[in-house]
């Protein structure tokens, strides 16, 4: 697309050569050839490895600083850099009739995301975010790097903290999967295994599932769990698709009992992807999975997805 193009898209100000770009990157050490370059502000500011970048061979790059643009380079002035990529991510999965599959939960989603991802090549084009792209700016680029002619998404989301410590819970000690807004409810304190947060969507990473669900509209989205070995029923068509689901893996239909569910992001996605007759659920898996587990799953998500 054309820089000027991305201008429009996130409201920015086009500075230099109207040059055309393709994909995106937010790490100057791996930026390709005619991307466009999006510097992130945090615990140091992208802003100073612009030059980098475009030596590199950026085509063009969004910038938040009031100082002039590079001489002879293409810069997209904007407000919020990281928001800009976000806003531009979501104008892009706009402009492709594709289905989206979201594998998320608290550990163990980039295996899944890569085991399913290589069932689903089988027999059709799929681009998945690479490594554990799968926070506010890999999940982006990863949409912004598809490649012409894809059939489907797989895209995996979002506990950085939790994947690094291999635990359910972020930083803050919060339980994800009780902190979501649709009939959130306080649970606990800090350290308490369902401690849903100091109110509903108070976490950062809950606020990203939320406005990546928003903005990309997925078809399916599946939460992985464990240990309980079970798919709760249900009616319509997701009653369907979980008894396919089922039917296909060995995982039994059944009531799940035993928790405090409020705050629960499948219940948020299921009731916000309602008008679009979308499909959010959860299976729990067993206390462990094993090579061949992981393919039968990948299998049935490849099938569900098929079949829709």
């Amino acid at each position: 697309m054309l820089a000027s193009r991305i201008a429009e898209v996130v409201g920015g100000t086009l500075h230099g050569p109207d040059v055309s770009v393709e994909g995106a990157s937010f790490d100057s050490r791996t930026v390709r050839p005619g991307e466009l370059f999006v510097p992130i502000v945090a615990d140091r500011d992208g802003h100073d490895f612009v030059d980098a970048a475009l030596a590199a061979g950026a085509a063009a790059y969004l910038t938040s600083r009031a100082s002039e643009p590079t001489i002879g380079a293409t810069a997209i002035a904007v407000d919020d850099t990281a928001a800009s990529l976000m806003t531009l991510a979501a104008w892009a999965r706009r402009q492709l009739d594709v289905p989206v599959v979201a594998v998320t939960g608290s550990v163990g989603k980039t295996s899944t995301k890569d085991l399913v991802a290589a069932a689903l090549g089988a027999t059709r084009r799929v681009t998945a975010n690479v490594r554990s792209f799968n926070n506010e700016q890999g999940l982006p680029v990863t949409i912004l790097g598809a490649p012409d002619g894809v059939e489907l998404w797989l895209v995996e989301s979002m506990n950085p903290d939790g994947q690094a410590a291999g635990d359910r819970h972020n930083a803050h000690h919060v339980d994800l999967n009780r902190n979501f807004p649709y009939n959130w409810g306080p649970i606990g304190q800090p350290g308490v295994g369902q401690y849903a947060g100091p109110g509903p969507a108070s976490e950062p990473e809950t606020l990203a599932v939320i406005n990546l669900i928003r903005q990309l509209r997925p078809d399916i989205t599946i939460w992985y769990h464990q240990d309980l070995f079970t798919i709760s029923p249900s009616t319509g068509r997701d009653g369907r698709i979980r008894a396919r689901y089922s039917e296909l893996t060995g995982v039994p239909l059944g009531e799940i009992t035993g928790g405090i569910y409020t705050g629960v992001a499948a219940t948020w996605a299921r009731r916000e992807l309602e008008p679009d007759d979308g499909v959010a659920f959860i299976v729990e898996l067993g206390a462990t999975l094993t090579a061949a587990d992981a393919e039968l799953h990948a299998t049935a998500v490849r099938t569900i997805a098929a079949e829709g």
